[in-house]
């Protein structure tokens, strides 16, 4: 560890005292000023002032010198305490230095003592070594002082930080020169801490000759002491001197450099390569002799291990190294090896000790579900390893940083389970929340029954919330066979094992928090009922809970970054030290014994594609070995989503007797089905439906008008001002009255009412409002349901959501018109299909429309224009309409405007002059504010009515073309709203004698 240059200011040294000078014109002062007093005065006493001249200079001198004294002895104080307090500061910094120092390269009585822990196996940098305690420079330099000359003690205290390290760097060359004792206590100091800073599976020990001597024999109890651990070698062999010299180095010139270290007892037997070079004369006293930065030498004490320690620490270590499943000992692990070649090698040594055969020959020997889920998944130092989901499990974590070969293990493994099960034995479900990248290769085994990836959120949700339902499932099953488990012979129809395999378990659990307690389930309950789950995750720690861990014995380790996780996965720190560049190194660990090291198979699509279509052609194989039930496809835990496109023949093979009218299909995934969708309308009451543009409204519609004229009246309004308001106002005219015939409509529906509302005038808007919440509230009363389409819920109508007792929400355009609605936001799909919505939470799929539809809905009713009798006509442009009536009619039209007075206008009309057409009818024609100014006219003519009729006279009828209806109510004198005229259509109010007002139309000109 190399200092960090650092510089203090030095306090500055306190000014040197100045003499004082003779205070010469306080002297003279008062002699001067005596003098000139006597010459004026003439008095002899005015001379005593002058000898008080000398009594004031010398107290002057004096109290200068005080003055003087006490500052000089307050900035002395000063000084003393700001180098105190620098002496402090600089201590502080080389107490802190020495502790980090020694931190980072441990010394060796430390590591054996055990006070080291947590560091072993984890220093970045191997190499460096302690070789004992001396003075190194600090790099702490003082600057800032005037005088530097009187703190050279202090800068040459501080520039020097005693008892630390002294640190060497193995990788420049170590030669260790001495009595032979003293030398190999040191060697022991470094081969200890160089050991305990390399883990076995990057360093190894060995000997040209063996460490056949006394002094050296502790080595081979070392974990390093394997041929087939590390990429550094320390090697023992012999001098001249017949004593043991040791030197480190890598197998490839490619792999770090090459680091020496040599022990002897003359200088001239060390190689030329050992830049740095120790000297040891006693037990206290070594020196640094030569340095590869040509250092001067450097005294120090040196670090000496006992044999004893140094064979002590060899045990415990090796202990440890089998504790982490870091040791090997039947040869080196290969870097990679291929699922192929795997399955090749047929048998070997299964982790849990058990194992059920070479995978040739036993793939397809059983239709239910197998005892076990033993498989190869790699290589380890005793050949290849098995693993068994069911015996060490029932359940697995799988642990390990990005890059360490994760995602390369699961699918490795799911290939595995379906080279040696058959998909009657063993299913699969795969949850990738990485995007599916991974798992999509495994999707095309027929064993593999899903494939769930975070890209689709709402597929997702729904396929986990299935899981629930499968377990259910499985139970009822069990029960009504009273079976013990799924390899029971008693289950009439075998179940699977299916294996949940879930990639980034956190990152799931993020998007759905609510998920762990399902699988918690799942953990408590998956061995009886066949369900077994694999969570892999990057950081196991503080993600899989206590409640999940409990039911997870069978655990796997990758590489992680920290000891923490590993500690959590498989209880020892030991993945924390596999080789960051050897993806696929893994630790396995079981209830049964320690963690052990295996390199996971690698699987290409290729391999994929050979097992899948091995399993395929595996039934013709040994067709009678196989019962019916295993020829089929795996059943699946959850159906596919809902169609976009439900017809009649999809309603049919839900085989479902329901009452009501059939509408489309519920998806049920908590209970694995779909359920027929039917409207009753003595159950469900009164109908919402809010769907935007296009969300399948008016479909949904004509669908129910199919469905239910077949069992009873049904009346289907359109979206027109008109047909709605006949509609309404006739039907809640009949529910009043309690005029209800058989023959009368038993379900209305009202297609788009809010747009229709929006198109109302205000007045009429209002009534019409009152008179469809009258008809919702008395109408089951009468036996007359509705059924209400609407765009979204806005305030035209108010409370109808709260009148209608069922609502259906389909498409809208945006969540929050869904919320407004009613709906809930984890409801809402915006890319549902036409026809696609919700009802009481659960996703509906409607009928998909027909080429026949329903008949057209009848037209809004219209009475013909009155052919006998005056008719008056109010319209807001006259001489149009009058020229229109002549062309189209025939008619002579007196055109009201022309009349010049009230009185006479009344003779001409009324007299024997007027204009009367061939059939005598008078046909008269103004505009509201004329005949409102002839109100005299229109009174005698209106009032002709009831004596006309008494003497067999036609009665009179007002006509209103394109008026408002201000201008109706002004001329007419009624409250009464007439029925609303759609705009466009020529439409027309005829107020008859009788009071009734209808709706008629003005002939158009042919074009």
């Amino acid at each position: 560890m190399s200092t960090a240059d650092e510089t203090l200011s030095l306090p500055p040294a306190p000014a040197a005292m100045t003499p004082a000078g003779f205070p010469i014109i306080a002297t003279v002062a008062p002699l001067a000023t005596a003098g000139l007093i006597w010459m004026i005065t003439g008095s002899a006493f005015a001379l005593i002032f002058a000898v008080l001249s000398p009594v004031i200079a010398v107290a002057s001198m004096f109290d200068s010198k005080r003055s003087r004294r006490n500052r000089r002895r307050a900035e002395t104080a000063s000084h003393t305490e700001a180098v105190a307090l620098l002496r402090t500061v600089i201590a502080e910094r080389q107490s802190r230095w020495r502790d980090e120092a020694w931190q980072h390269t441990p010394s060796a009585h430390t590591i054996v003592r055990g006070g080291a822990a947590a560091a072993r196996w984890r220093q970045t940098d191997a190499a460096l070594v302690a070789l004992g305690t001396g003075p190194v420079a600090s790099g702490i330099r003082l600057g800032g002082a005037s005088a530097p000359n009187e703190h050279r003690e202090l800068l040459k205290w501080a520039a020097i930080v005693t008892g630390a390290p002294i640190v060497v760097d193995l990788t420049h060359g170590l030669g260790i020169v001495g009595p032979i004792p003293l030398a190999d206590a040191l060697a022991r100091s470094v081969l200890v801490q160089l050991c305990f800073a390399v883990p076995p599976t990057d360093l190894r020990v060995s000997s040209e000759t063996g460490p056949q001597t006394s002094d050296w024999g502790w080595v081979a109890q070392l974990p390093h002491a394997t041929p087939t651990s590390g990429r550094l070698t320390i090697m023992l062999r012999t001098d001249t001197a017949s004593r043991p010299r040791t030197a480190a180095h890598p197998r490839s010139e490619a792999d770090r450099g090459r680091l020496l270290l040599v022990l002897a007892s003359r200088l001239e037997d060390l190689p030329p390569r050992c830049g740095t070079v120790v000297w040891v004369g006693g037990p206290a006293r070594a020196q640094i002799i030569r340095a590869p930065n040509r250092a001067p030498p450097i005294d120090f004490c040196p670090e000496l291990l006992a044999r004893a320690e140094a064979a002590d620490f060899a045990v415990t270590l090796a202990e440890q190294a089998r504790a982490a499943g870091l040791v090997t000992t039947a040869g080196a692990l290969p870097a990679t090896v291929s699922l192929t070649d795997l399955l090749r090698l047929g048998t070997g040594p299964s982790v849990t000790g058990s194992a059920i055969g070479s995978v040739t020959g036993s793939r397809f020997d059983r239709a239910s579900a197998p005892p076990s889920l033993d498989c190869l998944i790699g290589i380890g130092p005793a050949g290849p390893v098995r693993i068994d989901l069911v015996q060490s499990g029932p359940h697995a974590v799988v642990g390990g940083t990005t890059g360490s070969g994760k995602s390369e293990l699961l699918t490795t493994w799911v290939a595995a389970l379906a080279a040696t099960y058959s998909p009657s034995q063993v299913n699969f479900l795969l949850i990738d929340f990485k995007g599916g990248a991974a798992f999509q290769p495994l999707g095309r085994l027929p064993h593999c029954v899903g494939l769930i990836t975070d890209l689709d959120p709402n597929t997702a949700a729904r396929a986990l919330a299935s899981l629930g339902a499968e377990l259910r499932y499985r139970e009822r099953m069990l029960s009504a066979a009273r079976a013990r488990d799924v390899t029971d012979v008693r289950l009439e129809h075998p179940l699977p094992r299916l294996v949940i395999v879930i990639d980034e378990f956190a990152t799931m659990l993020g998007v759905f928090p609510e998920l762990h307690a399902l699988f918690v389930d799942i953990a408590a309950r998956g061995r009886s009922l066949g369900v077994h789950l694999i969570l892999c995750t990057q950081r196991p720690a503080g993600v899989v809970r206590d409640a999940l861990l409990a039911n997870c014995s069978l655990r796997l380790s990758l590489r992680v970054n920290n000891r923490a996780d590993s500690q959590a996965v498989i209880g020892t720190d030991a993945a924390a030290a596999l080789a960051p560049k050897q993806p696929g190194r893994c630790l396995v660990a079981t209830e049964a014994g320690e963690p052990m090291l295996c390199q996971v198979a690698t699987t290409g699509e290729s391999d994929i594609a050979s097992i899948a279509a091995a399993t395929s052609t595996a039934p013709s194989l040994t067709a009678s070995s196989l019962t019916a039930p295993s020829l089929k496809a795996p059943r699946r835990p959850w159906l596919d989503a809902l169609p976009s496109m439900v017809t009649a023949a999809d309603l049919a093979a839900a085989n479902a007797e329901l009452p009501g009218y059939p509408l489309g299909l519920l998806d049920e995934p908590e209970h694995q089905r779909y359920r027929v969708f039917a409207y009753s309308p003595k159950i469900d009451g009164h109908l919402l439906v809010v769907g935007g543009a296009g969300s399948g409204k008016s479909t949904l519609l004509n669908t129910l008008t199919r469905a239910a004229d077949e069992k009873a009246l049904v009346q289907l309004v359109v979206a027109d001002v008109e047909s709605a308001w006949d509609a309404l106002a006739s039907i809640s005219a009949r529910v009043e009255t309690g005029q209800q015939t058989a023959a009368s409509p038993r379900l209305v529906m009202f297609d788009d009412f809010d747009s229709v509302c929006a198109r109302w005038q205000p007045d009429h808007r209002l009534a019409a409002v009152d008179l469809l919440t009258g008809l919702l509230r008395d109408g089951p009363s009468a036996g007359v349901h509705v059924v209400v389409a609407v765009q979204r819920h806005t305030s035209l109508v108010p409370g109808l959501a709260a009148l209608c007792q069922s609502t259906l929400l389909l498409k809208l355009p945006t969540v929050q018109d869904h919320l407004a609605a009613g709906g809930q936001s984890a409801s809402y799909h915006p890319s549902l299909p036409a026809g696609g919505g919700v009802w009481r939470t659960l996703r509906v799929q409607l009928l998909a429309p027909v080429l026949s539809q329903a008949p057209t809905p009848p037209a809004s009713s219209l009475s013909p224009l009155p052919c006998c009798g005056p008719l008056l006509i109010v319209s807001a442009s006259p001489a149009s309409t009058a020229t229109r009536l002549r062309a189209v009619l025939g008619l002579s039209v007196t055109e009201l405007a022309g009349t010049s007075g009230p009185a006479a206008s009344a003779l001409q009309v009324l007299g024997e002059g007027s204009q009367m057409d061939a059939a005598g009818q008078l046909v008269v024609v103004g505009d509201a504010e004329t005949w409102q100014a002839h109100w005299t006219l229109l009174a005698k003519l209106r009032g002709q009515t009831a004596s006309g009729q008494a003497s067999g006279a036609q009665a009179t009828s007002v006509v209103f073309d394109r008026c408002s209806l201000s201008d109706f109510r002004l001329l007419s004198h009624r409250r009464e709203l007439p029925p609303p005229l759609a705009p466009g259509r020529g439409r027309v109010w005829v107020l008859h004698s009788d009071g009734e007002v209808t709706r008629a139309m003005l002939p158009e000109p042919d074009r």
